[in-house]
């Protein structure tokens, strides 16, 4: 599980989708989400995830990518069963091969949707993100609450990473007995987890107040967006793709793998 918040964390890099406006690439996260949304065919839903790989590579962050899409697999694959287990009870205990297509496609789907936002937060700053949503009036509130929770993600997954670590060099076993006493043996990692995320929230909370958070309604910011003409082309082509998107979903026929009948 914590290899999916490896998609949250960002690591410096001059490349060609690090340089882009963060605006940019944040609408094409947004219409990559939405296209996912509106599709259930495994066959659009592939282009969209490969259509991901160009700029996972012009990026040079494929091997995080990758740790994301290993870790969204394993959510999709309990979607999957999930999903087969109940039309399998609630259809007279029988599967149709459409069943298992459309229960494919829903997982699927969940790994498009996690991976979209993927190489967004891998080539981008929390600062950017938080400027971002600041240039389009978030409230400051809104933003800083969110910006923090992006930071604060992946150092909880590897802080809970590390105490799993620690308790396992102790002795204690979290993969060994039934149900119920896996889910005991996670008490001595959830303990410490929990009092850890109480202290940090303490302290970040004396820094705010230490600092005056909220004191004053306007706020200034070091640094600001603009967009560069290699933005906007950026932009023209998301939106196209966008258009694209809706447009063949509406008005072209898409051929299903497994037909209906």
């Amino acid at each position: 599980m914590s290899s999916i918040f490896e998609g949250l964390q960002f690591r410096a890099g001059d490349t060609f989708v690090h340089r882009l406006d963060p605006r940019a690439k944040f609408i094409l996260s947004i219409s990559l989400l939405v296209v996912a949304t509106i599709y259930m065919q495994l066959l659009p839903l592939a282009i969209l995830l490969c259509l991901q790989v160009p700029l996972v590579v012009a990026a040079k962050v494929t091997r995080r990518w990758m740790k994301t899409l290993r870790g969204a697999l394993v959510l999709a694959a309990l979607v999957f069963v999930i999903n087969i287990l109940v039309k399998y009870v609630t259809g007279d205990y029988t599967l149709l091969p459409v069943d298992l297509a459309t229960a494919f496609s829903i997982s699927f789907r969940l790994v498009v949707l996690f991976t979209s936002f993927s190489v967004f937060f891998l080539t981008t700053t929390p600062d950017e993100l938080g400027l971002t949503l600041t240039s389009w009036r978030v409230p400051y509130d809104f933003t800083f609450a969110f910006v923090t929770a992006v930071r604060f993600v992946p150092v909880l997954a590897a802080e809970l990473q590390t105490i799993m670590d620690a308790q396992r060099s102790r002795g204690l076993e979290l993969d060994k007995g039934n149900f119920l006493q896996r889910i005991r043996n996670f008490v001595p990692v959830l303990v410490p987890l929990i009092v850890n995320i109480f202290r940090r929230s303490i302290e970040l909370a004396e820094a705010m107040e230490v600092k005056a958070f909220g004191a004053s309604k306007k706020r200034t910011s070091l640094r600001q967006l603009k967009m560069r003409r290699v933005d906007f082309l950026f932009l023209l082509l998301t939106l196209i793709f966008l258009a694209a998107g809706i447009y063949a979903r509406f008005y072209i026929p898409i051929p299903a793998i497994i037909p209906s009948e």
